[in-house]
């Protein structure tokens, strides 16, 4: 190897025999990344019988074929306390479970996970809990609290507008053990009947997370269409520029996949070699728009980074949809399938980058429907 010291310095000789000696090494800014994989998962409520970890199903659900319809939590935890195991988030929000449901969870789980959160009725044990779960060799919990999606957000139990029980978010602050930079995560679980509650539960995140300094991850089961006034509030009504699905781009996929040629878009630009899109009289616009989308989450599914690079996903993976119900005989079968489902981000000046997003199955070739959801999943760095 000849190196030239006089064309290019003394640092371009230690990097030269860097990389040569150590061509693994992380460069600085992948050192000073923040990486985060997040889960949300309503795993369905399950009051039909207190159920421990050690509770052996009954002879008659140990036949396959048997499982059609909703099966009981006895059966369904192994199953989703699986589903975390290998898909291993940082921090996984679920929703509906029970006091009894939490504990085997956390039974199921412990030798990775924490836990934090409290039963909806009472700010103790009482009712559906919408805890947070995180890895505890990734983060550490600053502080959190339970958030009643009311008009009195502080009092235990309380509920208002329309919606048929209590609804609460748990508010959680981490700090990432690598880097020490923080994070605020909500996990909420709004009314799947009261559209007032929606949109109110809304307001009552938006009035939390707007003072918050730092990055604000919002997911949850929220109930809500992308056309219903919970989502639309929480958004701002932001207009989607396009969809980022694969069929939809699939020329420029294609494109960037000969990176020396120019890549069509097809609106009458192009991006060069380099990737980067030209267009005309944007700038301005483009900042007032990010300054209003700080004060609103944006939808992840719909900033998820695809064709900008080799390596990324050509669009998000899995279904759209998240909710299935437990079959077509489930009654519940009428309002499925449906989008209800979401992680979100409200940014505040922080600029995020979503590696990776999917909605994962949640019925597999045994015939069991491990939830009448799907979970949802994202990566995302900042």
């Amino acid at each position: 190897m000849h190196l030239n010291i006089r064309s290019h310095g003394l640092w371009n000789v230690v990097s030269s025999f860097s990389s040569f000696l150590f061509p693994s090494l992380p460069s600085p800014s992948f050192l000073n990344l923040r990486n985060m994989k997040l889960m949300t998962f309503n795993i369905r409520h399950g009051f039909e019988v207190p159920s421990t970890v050690y509770q052996s199903p009954e002879d008659e659900h140990k036949e396959t074929s048997l499982f059609q319809g909703e099966q009981p939590w006895d059966l369904r935890k192994w199953k989703v306390a699986d589903t975390i195991f290998m898909w291993s988030p940082d921090v996984v929000g679920f929703q509906e479970p029970t006091h009894e449901q939490v504990k085997d969870l956390e039974a199921l789980l412990r030798d990775e996970y924490d836990w934090v959160g409290t039963g909806r009725e009472d700010g103790k044990e009482k009712g559906e809990y919408s805890p947070v779960f995180y890895r505890r060799d990734a983060v550490t919990v600053e502080n959190w609290k339970t958030v009643w999606l009311s008009e009195t957000p502080d009092q235990p139990g309380s509920q208002s507008w329309d919606a048929t029980a209590p609804r609460i978010a748990t508010q959680v602050e981490f700090k990432i053990k690598a880097n020490g930079s923080v994070f605020t995560v909500f996990n909420a679980h709004f009314d799947h009947l009261g559209v007032e509650s929606r949109k109110g539960g809304a307001d009552v995140i938006l009035e939390r997370a707007r003072p918050i300094d730092h990055l604000v991850f919002l997911m949850g089961d929220l109930n809500s269409p992308e056309t219903d006034p919970g989502y639309q509030t929480l958004t701002g009504q932001m207009e989607r520029s396009s969809s980022n699905s694969t069929w939809h781009h699939i020329e420029a996929l294609t494109s960037a996949m000969m990176p020396d040629r120019p890549t069509r878009l097809g609106d009458g630009h192009m991006a060069l070699p380099t990737h980067r899109v030209l267009r005309r009289g944007q700038i301005l616009q483009n900042l007032q728009r990010q300054k209003e989308a700080d004060q609103y989450f944006v939808d992840l599914r719909y900033v998820l980074q695809t064709r900008s690079e080799q390596g990324q996903l050509s669009g998000p993976y899995g279904d759209q949809d998240t909710f299935t119900a437990f079959g077509k005989d489930d009654p519940a079968s009428e309002n499925a399938p449906a989008r209800l489902d979401y992680i979100m981000a409200m940014r505040h000046n922080t600029e995020i980058h979503v590696r990776r997003f999917g909605v994962l199955s949640n019925l597999f070739d045994d015939g069991m429907y491990i939830s009448d959801h799907r979970p949802v999943v994202a990566t995302v760095d900042w």
